[in-house]
């Protein structure tokens, strides 16, 4: 069926005046458009409307006309299109109305349903609507380049067919040209300009079957980045921006800059999210922007192509936009500002939560931002989860089963101490258990515990919430990280009357927190009657298994270990791929010692004696860090070359020094 409307002179010229009012167009661009519109004639799929014209002729784009149209009311309802050219009848636009109420579809998907009028029709009423050209590309010869522009994957996830191309856009078909999200995206990452077009869905099915027949996918396309993020991670923030902007600008401007932001944001932090970081850096340099990723515990970069060509071209929007969803001042910039954001993820069909924590500092050359991370796919779980020896998981399961004392867990930053004791948290808790927590911040909630948040700005430190928390009578009590002496007096009093407190400590290994809490003031007899155990660790990369393969290491690696070259271990290594980036590694594994103090670590600690002598007294109760290493090594999970990264060089000599006794103890007792 073949539409005909008639559009009033009078309707022409309220429309071309508005537009001349907006600033869109000139009063002679709009002389011109007339005396075009008055000399051509109309044919069955082009009505010749004003606002195509102007599109047609580039004096406005497709997205100014829309916007002008949303604004003054002036587009046609597809309904009211369908009934004034006969398609349908007044009667059967009131059933499928009432049927849309019921169902929420479409109006054009109840009509085709119901079988009152063909697709094609539809679709020549909805370009109508949206004053857009209806094109017939069943018999069009388009161009297998276009393919390089925008690839298989996303034609066909989103229904669209590159048709045309000229100096500065592109034309394409789109199976749905209401989907501006699509076309704004196109638009940004190609730096083209984008004409919607429309046709019938066997005429778009037709000519995509034409187009990437024998696409083989090996070409590389500037909407491939995009395309990799998303078909993996369905990513949105569903924030509303209501700040104030900077500089006043026209409505229309503010509208297509904010959505250009939120398109790079979205599109930076989903390819962390796909990369498994756990914190995204961006460091404003001269004139652009670098974005490294935290992998596995090291800062790295990514080959990002157009995202990067974008990130640095927009840097400035970039910022603000985040400072705009964190609810910081986007008008300061000479001070360090802190925020956190939240936002939901569809990762295989499951929604989850991820909580973003922003950091903005100014520096040279501008602001710089880092995000963390804190992905609820990565909470923490059972002691038993982790990874440990089956020695080791047994021992640590015991200690936080215990009822009173207090457990500590060490290392430097970034070592996974938070996970750790969270996971203990979730190995000790029981039914009918009174939970309490301290936390800076909170980064995991659970629905068993009370978890409070410090904030030493109004007074909730790490030793008020425990004064607190005593009053509320708790099995548990968990203390993010003990910082001075009234807190780490006041965990240890916890501990000494009944209860199980759990917390962290910032030293190189387990015995270092002794040192550390006499060296906070902490009474040594205090220490001794309440102590019951301390984990020390480290976070070791683990070798990637896409890449993974035998080697040998060199000779002075293997001396730095070993006193005689080992026999039981199967050396292996990653050798670099596009699955970890070329590293060789890909995720982490934790490492970690455990002492559990004996009675006479107690009676060593209460003397006051020489940490030296306690280090002695303590490998009879320790199961050390370095052997738990060496099982991940024999188990081909990681590296010599990794571990002499990670591990402190005393714990290395310590061991090849033993090692060195123990072979001439050998030697001696085989002599006698």
């Amino acid at each position: 069926m073949v539409m005909h409307m008639v559009q009033s002179s009078e309707d022409n010229s309220r429309l071309g005046l508005l537009l001349v009012d907006e600033g869109f167009i000139t009063p002679d661009q709009l002389q011109a458009a007339l005396r075009y519109q008055k000399e051509t004639p109309k044919t069955p799929s082009n009505h010749n409307y004003l606002g195509q014209i102007l599109v047609e002729k580039n004096y406005i784009d497709a997205q100014q006309l829309q916007y002008i149209m949303d604004k003054y009311n002036k587009k046609s309802r597809l309904g009211d299109i369908l009934v004034r050219c006969n398609a349908i009848t007044e009667q059967e636009l009131a059933l499928a109305l009432k049927e849309q109420k019921k169902s929420g579809e479409r109006l054009g998907e109840v009509l085709l349903k119901k079988s009152f009028i063909s697709d094609e029709t539809m679709r020549q009423a909805l370009s109508t609507q949206l004053n857009i050209p209806y094109i017939d590309i069943s018999r069009l010869n388009i161009d297998h380049n276009l393919t390089k522009i925008i690839n298989r994957d996303y034609a066909l996830k989103h229904k669209i067919i590159p048709i045309s191309m000229t100096e500065g856009s592109i034309t394409l078909a789109m199976d749905d040209p209401t989907n501006g999200e699509v076309a704004a995206e196109l638009e940004m990452f190609t730096r083209l300009k984008i004409n919607i077009v429309t046709s019938s869905q066997s005429a778009i099915n037709s000519a995509f079957s034409r187009l990437y027949s024998s696409e083989t996918g090996s070409g590389s396309s500037a909407t491939d980045n995009l395309n990799d993020i998303n078909s993996t991670i369905d990513f949105s923030l569903n924030l509303e921006d209501d700040s104030p902007s900077e500089i006043r600008k026209p409505q229309y401007v503010e509208a297509q800059e904010s959505k250009r932001a939120d398109l790079l944001v979205q599109s930076i932090l989903s390819w962390a999210l796909q990369q498994q970081a756990s914190d995204i850096h961006l460091e404003t340099l001269d004139q652009h922007m670098v974005a490294r990723f935290r992998i596995d515990g090291l800062l790295q970069e990514f080959d990002l192509g157009s995202l990067q060509e974008d990130i640095n071209r927009f840097h400035r929007e970039v910022i603000s936009r985040i400072k705009v969803i964190s609810k910081l001042d986007i008008a300061e910039r000479r001070l360090a500002q802190d925020g956190s954001f939240r936002s939901h993820v569809i990762r295989n069909g499951e929604k989850s939560s991820v909580d973003f924590r922003v950091s903005v500092v100014p520096s040279y050359y501008g602001e710089n931002i880092v995000i963390r991370i804190l992905d609820s796919q990565k909470a923490p779980s059972k002691i038993e989860h982790l990874q440990f020896s089956a020695k080791l998981t047994e021992k640590m399961t015991k200690l936080f089963q215990q009822n009173t004392g207090i457990i500590l867990v060490t290392g430097p930053t970034g070592s996974g101490k938070s996970t750790t004791l969270q996971s203990g948290l979730l190995t000790a808790y029981r039914p009918g258990l009174k939970v309490v927590t301290a936390e800076d911040p909170i980064e995991h909630v659970y629905d068993n515990f009370m978890q409070c948040e410090v904030n030493e700005k109004i007074g909730l430190t790490f030793a008020s919430y425990i004064r607190v928390f005593l009053r509320h009578d708790p099995e548990i009590i968990m203390i993010g990280e003990i910082r001075d002496n009234e807190t780490a007096e006041m965990a240890i009093r916890a501990a000494q009357t009944g209860h199980l407190v759990l917390s962290t400590l910032h030293t190189n290994d387990s015995l270092g927190a002794i040192s550390r809490l006499t060296g906070l003031g902490v009474n040594p007899s205090m220490i001794s009657s309440s102590l019951i155990g301390v984990i020390s660790q480290r976070l070791a990369r683990r070798v990637c298994s896409h890449c993974i393969e035998d080697y040998t290491p060199s000779q002075e690696l293997i001396d730095e270990f070993f006193p005689t070259p080992p026999t039981d271990i199967r050396w292996r290594k990653g050798t670099g791929c596009s699955e970890c980036n070329h590293t060789g590694y890909k995720g982490r594994i934790a490492i970690a010692e455990l002492w559990e103090p004996s009675q006479h670590d107690m009676l060593l600690i209460n003397k006051r004696a020489d940490l030296d002598e306690l280090r002695v007294s303590a490998r009879g109760s320790t199961i050390p860090l370095i052997e738990e290493a060496f099982g991940k090594l024999r188990a081909g999970e990681t590296t010599l070359d990794e571990l002499i990264r990670i591990i402190p060089y005393s714990f290395i000599e310590d061991h090849r020094q033993q090692q060195q006794l123990l072979i001439m103890k050998k030697v001696t007792d085989n002599a006698i």
